[in-house]
């Protein structure tokens, strides 16, 4: 839903449809994978001359001191939770 779709008659591709690019291009019997090539600096980057490289880019951020604290934090709020329920159902007992 987030992704455009791609546009085979202006050559436009946002997702990787194999399928559909081999058939765009009029190619059969091509394999279901595809190879990206790693980026040189300065290698010419002309898709008419050769595919370009470098363009599958990715980056996962690190945030996992955020998450922990977040997780930790819940479990924390679970526990004084927890603490003041026993709490009230001995002073109800109590009474």
């Amino acid at each position: 839903a987030f992704l455009r779709h791609n546009d085979p008659a202006a050559g436009l591709w946002y997702t990787r449809d194999l399928p559909a690019i081999a058939a765009a291009r009029g190619l059969a019997d091509v394999a279901p994978y595809f190879i990206d090539a790693e980026a040189v600096p300065g290698a010419p980057r002309d898709p008419a001359s050769a595919p370009v490289a470098g363009l599958t880019v990715l980056a996962f951020p690190n945030s996992h001191l955020s998450y922990a604290i977040t997780w930790y934090a819940l479990a924390l709020m679970v526990i004084i939770g927890a603490l003041i329920v026993v709490r009230e159902e001995n002073r109800s007992r109590r009474n």
